[in-house]
This record gives structure tokens, sequence and C-alpha cells, in this order.
């Protein structure tokens, strides 16, 4: 159906092979798309949830993001991230929806379609996390993902567990599983959830951070991801990244702002397809009170 289509190419998919529930693999932070979404072994980063669980206990206040994406073909995503530090432990939770409206439905070929209907994805997510020792700290997370087309709908549940090790005192190593869970049924056709493994670095030089990631999806090839961010001053930071191994994502792009005491953040992401698919745009907003 092209609903499904719009749904599938829209998402920032880590398998260019067809799965259900698309917004389990789109990067919905401003910040995490323009670094490539190099965030496995990130942290201080409500979106961090969709990565690596673990990587909440790097959050030291209560905070909340809110990004939204406009994508090609009309497809937009709304996404709201918050963590919050219990302690020793972290927790946090995020809300998703990726749709589209206004499809044309037929049943043959036609000039005028017989009505217009929508699509769309949502997913319910929580996630806790904390240290096992002063170097390494775990992380688990479970979300409710629900999927709708026209009158038709299905759900699912997707569990991730993720570790994050402090190799060295400027570099990070994070590995984490996502979107696991048993195959589930659209109408009469079962598919699988996207599940991934994520492994990469992070390795701050200063005012920067040196980022790669491997992206391990169960019914695709390996990818890579490279990014790298760059603190102009404290209130500025520059980003990009590079996708390897996708058939039409490669590029991304973002800067974010904020101010001295960083109580307000707003960060921006591009990323641009090729096959002539367009661009896509991130817009976030980041409160930590």
């Amino acid at each position: 159906m092209l609903s499904s289509v719009i749904l599938a190419t829209a998402a920032q998919a880590q398998s260019d092979k067809p799965t259900g529930f698309s917004v389990l693999t789109i990067g919905g932070g401003a910040r995490a798309v323009g670094l490539a979404e190099t965030m496995a072994a990130d942290g201080d980063d409500p979106f961090v949830i969709e990565y690596n669980p673990a990587g909440l206990t790097k959050v030291d206040r209560f905070t909340v993001s809110f990004a939204h994406n406009k994508y090609f073909l009309d497809t937009r995503g709304e996404y709201l991230a918050a963590a919050v530090p219990l302690g020793r432990w972290a927790a946090g939770v995020r809300v998703g929806y990726v749709g589209t409206d206004d499809i044309p439905l037929r049943d043959g070929p036609s000039e005028q379609p017989l009505g217009l209907y929508g699509a769309s994805d949502g997913i319910f997510q929580g996630a806790i996390a904390g240290p096992i020792d002063e170097r390494l700290s775990v992380g688990v997370s479970a979300a409710w993902v629900v999927e709708h087309i026209d009158v038709e709908s299905a759900e699912a549940v997707a569990l991730g567990a993720g570790i994050l090790y402090k190799l060295q005192q400027r570099v990070m190593l994070g590995v984490a599983f996502t979107n696991v869970g048993p195959p589930t049924k659209f109408i009469e056709r079962e598919f699988k959830l996207p599940n991934l493994m994520r492994a990469g670095t992070v390795v701050t030089l200063a005012a920067a951070t040196a980022r790669a990631e491997m992206v391990v999806a169960d019914n695709d090839n390996v990818k890579w991801h490279l990014g790298g961010e760059y603190a102009v001053d404290p209130r500025i930071a520059i980003r990009a990244g590079v996708k390897v191994g996708y058939d039409t994502q490669w590029l991304a792009a973002g800067f974010g702002a904020q101010l001295p005491d960083g109580r307000l953040g707003v960060d921006y992401a591009y990323a641009p397809y090729t096959d002539d698919l367009g661009t896509t745009h991130r817009f976030g907003i980041t409160v930590r009170p």
C-alpha cells in the first residue's frame, strides 16, 4: 500500500529492507540526527533512550526535549522525551508519532480517488538506567508501538537493553540491543520488528567529540555511522556526520545553541536523501529547568 511505502521511506530506517513499525527506526531528536545518530555511547540527552537506555545515567538534571521532524511526501513526526536523575539511577520516557494524511484511496487506475485516508505510527517508551560501578552502567527500556493504516491497526511491544563503559577519561564505549520483540500481524501479514544492535564509541578532544558506530539489523547488512561535534563556545555547537552502507541516506549536519546556563537550547538537523527523495529537517527545543 502507498501508505506503507511512505512511512517506511520517510523513516530514517537503520535497514533498507521492509519491517513493520517504522517509527522504531526514526531518529527523533534533532541533535542525534545532526550527528548521524552516533548515540550508542552518548548521554545527557533524553532521546538517547531509543539508541542506548544506559546513556540516561549521564543526565545530571531533569531534562525535557521536544522535536518536530518534517519529512518528504508530506510526512511529519512529533516527539517528546524526558529524563530525570534518581540518585545514582535515572529514568526516562519518550512519546513519538509519525504520520501522513490525505492519501488517495483507489481500487484500480483512475483519475479520481474513491476517498482519502491516513497512516500513522505511534510509540510510548519508558527506560531506567543505573551504574554497576564507576565505569560501567546498564539500562533497559520497554515500548508499546501502534500502527494505523486507514481503519486497520496493529500493536507490538519492543524491548531494549544496553551498557555504557568509560574506557578512559575521554573515551566512552556503548553497546545496545533495541526493538527486540516477537513478530506481529497487520491484517493477515506477519512481520518482524526492526531489531537492531549498536556498538559505538565517543572520543572527547577538548571542545570536540569524534564518533563512530556500527549498526547491525537482523534483516540487512552492517551499516556504519561516523559523526562529530565541535563547540564553537559553550553556547554554540556545530555537528556533522555520514552514514555508510545505505541506499538513500548518507549525509547529516546541524547545529545547537543554548543559553549560558544551559536551561534552554534549540537544535536543528538537515538530512538529505538520494534518488530524488528530497531532504528532511528536524527542529528541537530542550529545557533543563
